[in-house]
């Protein structure tokens, strides 16, 4: 319960607070007349900040405005300021409406954005779960068909188009799963992590999956707290990403380390790079980059791994690598002390 009320207690200790530096701006205004108004001034200005975070009801917005009118009024008379000068109350007054119709303008328009946002992610769900088991039957039967055909006949080459393309929808139906819960903070499997750790695994699967070398840079052990199943997924879509966009003769490498305070994890390739135009665009669901035409693949891989590094409070940036390439790095939040070891996980 006492944790409950904590957050109201804040709240009401800044009104009060600011409640009582009005107060104390309009005894100055009393004590020290050669001030002038600029007490009068500051009393406005930080209603109008105060509000800014606050976003008061109708009610409690007319309740403080007119409090605030009374009192600068009443003081202005009581004070040896020029009576014209109480004309700045219904200006200070108007200007504090007019930034209030802003302020619940633009919170409108985001509290639209996210209902919109979530309506997209519960019909993500809702389509990746209602096309699971269709595609499950479907592919199951397509094997069992294909398995009774000869090989090398055309039956046989079209059932293997069909299983493909099943098998691909089905990769996409469990993507926009994993990309309608990975947005969450609240989903992930917090514990401390460590980076460097989870980028020698990496290069070690990717290695024997690829036939190719997968480079490692770690200067110093790096732990954040973390979802390791979701930063391992993330690191996993990065090197896949890389391996497709490369050739044989191309290096990848995998990079950890902190910078500014922050871990940070990159994957560093020295293929043909991405123009600065399709930089922002290759984060959006179902963009692929042009070096991926023709290479199997669904468009969900780096917007996945986008909302996994939000998820975490991170971000993830794609610049131009100095000798050719493209460079992925997560930043993650600030490095565990190195004395902190793996424990149970908590859910956030």
């Amino acid at each position: 319960m006492s944790s409950s009320r904590e957050p109201l207690r804040r709240d009401r200790r800044a009104e009060l607070g600011w409640a009582a530096f009005c107060v104390a701006c309009a005894a100055a205004m009393l004590v020290f007349p050669q001030w002038q108004t600029v007490p009068f001034h500051w009393i406005w200005i930080t209603i109008t900040v105060l509000y800014g975070y606050r976003r008061w009801s109708n009610l409690q917005t007319a309740l403080t405005l007119l409090a605030v009118a009374v009192l600068t009024t009443v003081t202005m008379l009581r004070t040896p300021v020029e009576r014209a000068e109480l004309s700045e109350v219904p200006l200070m007054s108007g200007v504090f409406l007019a930034m209030v119709w802003h302020v619940r303008r633009r919170q409108e328009a985001v509290d639209e954005q996210c209902r919109i946002a979530e309506r997209e992610r519960e019909f993500m769900r809702d389509a990746a779960h209602s096309l699971r088991t269709p595609l499950t039957v479907a592919q199951g039967h397509a094997e069992f068909l294909l398995a009774g055909l000869e090989p090398g006949t055309q039956n046989h080459d079209d059932g293997a188009v069909m299983l493909d393309e099943l098998r691909r929808l089905s990769r996409i139906a469990d993507q926009l799963l994993l990309l309608s819960a990975v947005g969450h903070a609240d989903a992930l499997l917090l514990a401390p992590v460590r980076v460097d750790q989870l980028a020698c695994e990496a290069a070690r699967r990717w290695s024997a999956a690829g036939r190719r070398e997968i480079a490692v840079e770690h200067p110093e052990p790096v732990s954040v707290l973390g979802d390791e199943q979701r930063l391992r997924h993330a690191l996993d879509a990065l090197v896949e990403n890389a391996l497709n966009a490369t050739g044989p003769d191309d290096r990848v490498t995998i990079s950890t380390g902190v910078h500014d305070g922050k871990a940070r994890l990159s994957v560093v390739d020295t293929g043909p790079g991405i123009a600065a135009s399709e930089a922002e665009r290759v984060f959006e669901r179902f963009v692929r980059g042009p070096c991926t035409a023709g290479r199997a693949g669904t468009g969900l891989g780096l917007p996945i791994v986008k909302a996994i590094t939000e998820a975490h409070g991170g971000t993830v940036t794609l610049t131009g690598n100095v000798g050719g390439g493209a460079v992925f790095t997560l930043t993650l939040g600030p490095p565990l002390p190195a004395r902190v070891e793996p424990a149970d996980a908590v859910v956030r």
